[in-house]
Parts: C-alpha cells; sequence; structure tokens
C-alpha cells in the first residue's frame, strides 16, 4: 500500500515512473467492470445482505463478468455488492457514474446529462429515480426539537408524463412553473407539510391536497416533532388541535404580520420555501407524481451545502449512492409515488380520456 511507501527514500525518476504507473491504473480500473463493485463494498465497510441485514453470509462465486457474489445462510439468496443500490442492474463504468454524481450535484438537465456520459436519457431518467428514492431514508429518520417554524407551500397539481389515455382531465396550456399562478388553495393544489428547527433539521413531505387539515398535520407532521420547546406557526387552526392533544406550546403569527409582539416570525420556514421555488425552477416542470422525490432532494441539497466542503460534496453523494438501497426498478419508475390520487381530485370533472381520444 501507499502508506508503506517512503516517498523521502525515492529520487524524482522513481517517483515519476510510480506517478504513471498509478495513472495507467487510474484508468483500466475506471472502465473495469469490477471497479463499481470493489467501490460499493469499500463505501460499505463490510458486506450484509441487502434482503434480511444479516451478516452470516458466504462468497458464492462470481458472475460473467467476474463481479464476486455472496449467499445469505439466513435467507438463502444470491447478491453482489451493487444489489439494491442506485447502479444494480446497470452497466456503467466508473467514470460514468463519476459524471452521473457532478451532473446531479450541478442539477443538470436529464437530456445534457444523458450526453454526458455518452447514454440514452431513460438510462439517466432511472438513475435520477433511483437515487431520490434512496434518499428517502433521510426523510424517514429526520426528528425536529427545540424551536420550531412550520407552515405550508402549495404547488399546482403537474401532470407531466401521464399518458392521454390516462388523463383525469382534458390537457391545459403551460403556465408558470412555480404552480401558483391561480388564486387560492383548492382540491388542485398540492399541499406540503414543512418544518424546520433551531438547528437547521428540515422537513418536507406531501401531505394531500387542497389546504392543510389537523389530520394532515397529525399524520404528517406530528410524529417527526419531538422535545417541543415552542411550535410557531400561521394563524390557521389545523395545528391547534395537534397542539392540545400533545400539550406543545404552540404560538401562531396572525396573517399579513411579519413578525408578532413577542419577536415570533416564521422567516426560516419561509426562506425554505422561497428556496424550494428556486430549485424547482430549475428544470423544466417537475411531475406531482414524483415531486416529493424532488422536495427529498432539495433538503439533501441544503443538508450538503451546510454541512460539506464542496470539494467533498461529490464524494458525500457516492457514499451515499453505494451504501443506500432503493426500490426503484425499470418497471416501476414511471409509477405515482406521490400519495395523491388524481382520478379522485378531478372526480368532479367527469372526465373520460378514452371517450376524448377515440
Amino acid at each position: 500500500m501507499l502508506e508503506n511507501i517512503k516517498i523521502e527514500d525515492m529520487i524524482p525518476s522513481q517517483i515519476i515512473e510510480m506517478i504513471e504507473k498509478l495513472k495507467n491504473a487510474l484508468e483500466i480500473m475506471k472502465y473495469s467492470k469490477q471497479t463499481n463493485s470493489k467501490v460499493a463494498l469499500f463505501k460499505k465497510g463490510k458486506q450484509v445482505c441487502p434482503h434480511c441485514q444479516s451478516v452470516n453470509i458466504i462468497k458464492n462465486g462470481h458472475t460473467k463478468t467476474k463481479i464476486q457474489t455472496y449467499k445469505c445462510k439466513d435467507c438463502k439468496t444470491r447478491f453482489n455488492d451493487l444489489t439494491g443500490t442506485v447502479f444494480s442492474g446497470t452497466h456503467l463504468t466508473y467514470e460514468q457514474i463519476e459524471i452521473f454524481i457532478q451532473c446531479f450535484n450541478d442539477k443538470l438537465s436529464l437530456r445534457k446529462t444523458a450526453k454526458r456520459m455518452n447514454v440514452d436519457k431513460n438510462t439517466v431518467f432511472l438513475l435520477r429515480q433511483k437515487q431520490l428514492n434512496s434518499l428517502k431514508e433521510i426523510r424517514s429518520s429526520v426528528q425536529l426539537n427545540g424551536e420550531i417554524e412550520a407552515d405550508e407551500f402549495y404547488r399546482s397539481i403537474n401532470l407531466k408524463g401521464t399518458k392521454p389515455d390516462k388523463m383525469p382531465r382534458i390537457s391545459k396550456p403551460r403556465t408558470s412553473n412555480n404552480g401558483t399562478s391561480t388564486r387560492g388553495v383548492s382540491s388542485h393544489k398540492v399541499c406540503i407539510a414543512s418544518a424546520v428547527d433551531e438547528n437547521d433539521n428540515m422537513f418536507m413531505e406531501i401531505a394531500g391536497t387542497g389546504p392543510i387539515t389537523s389530520n394532515m398535520v397529525e399524520k404528517i407532521l406530528t410524529p417527526k416533532l419531538t422535545q417541543i420547546k415552542k411550535l410557531i406557526t400561521d394563524s390557521k387552526s389545523s395545528y391547534e388541535k395537534e397542539a392540545k392533544s400533545n400539550n406543545w406550546n404552540l404560538v401562531q403569527v396572525k396573517s399579513n404580520c411579519y413578525i408578532d409582539d413577542a419577536g415570533n416570525n416564521l422567516a426560516n420556514i419561509n426562506a425554505l420555501h422561497s428556496g424550494l421555488t428556486t430549485f424547482l425552477s430549475t428544470f423544466r416542470g417537475v411531475s406531482t407524481k414524483h415531486l416529493q422525490g424532488y422536495l427529498d432532494w432539495y433538503i439533501y441539497d441544503k443538508y450538503l451545502n451546510y454541512k460539506v466542503a464542496t470539494n467533498l460534496q461529490n464524494e458525500t453523494i457516492l457514499t451515499r449512492i453505494m451504501t443506500s438501497s432503493t426500490k426503484i426498478i425499470t418497471s416501476n419508475m414511471y409509477d405515482n409515488t406521490s400519495g395523491i390520487n388524481f382520478e379522485e381530485v378531478y372526480a368532479d370533472y367527469g372526465y373520460d380520456p378514452l371517450s376524448h381520444h377515440a
């Protein structure tokens, strides 16, 4: 290993020769079929069964491309170092993975990313959906405490990518990308419950459609709030029931009032919403059925910028990609993961897509 080499005992020509050998080895590794598995195992530290999390595993041969496979002695399944990760089942080189991570961090479009990786756009779409799906682990584990600000963010339903025979309503011309071009909050607006605490822990999740209700607060926000010193919201009554049930110290800032007499305000949550609007505008329309993934991406991006130096961000993303699991595969990458039933939302339209396109 390099740590056992005493550089000070070498002469310049030897160092130059060693550098050239390392460069050649790096080029070979970037295009080797086994490299991605090796990197995944290195990032994990140890191999566990991706199906039952058992460490009772044994080596069990190799694939046709000489990738090490394992067998779990408990659940009897076979797998390799990439099974269940974002790059499971792909045929990408390590160099292409590096390009994908850089494009992901730069928030480049699918088309530009595909061009840089020299792959089909659908391949990049699948990789992005896998990556976004793996980020849900952050949302599921986050807990907010101390002084917390909570508010909702509303966005118009976007049916981008829905086939004509699956449309719940007649297609409409596009308006603004931020989804707030119409006044009022109707059942055709997605309600995103969100909160941020005094330690910059953040949470955003689709609660449903229409104005936030006490049931939405109970289902989405309550499990995420612990050891509350103060919960600051606007004047909506939706939070009052849960505050009373959980003995929260609820402080509500009146509408059209930036700050109350005691200095309470919603500046942090408003800034989070403003940043989300800017983030989503980077993309040419985000489909509502995939919106939750982009919310998770936004929160993860905020964490990266808060806690990780710029020059270490790509390596941090690589570690997460190689160690996090995802349920997205080719057959379900276009599924609706928003939790919203669009047919129910637009039921009053009485729209029949089949007769309309007959």
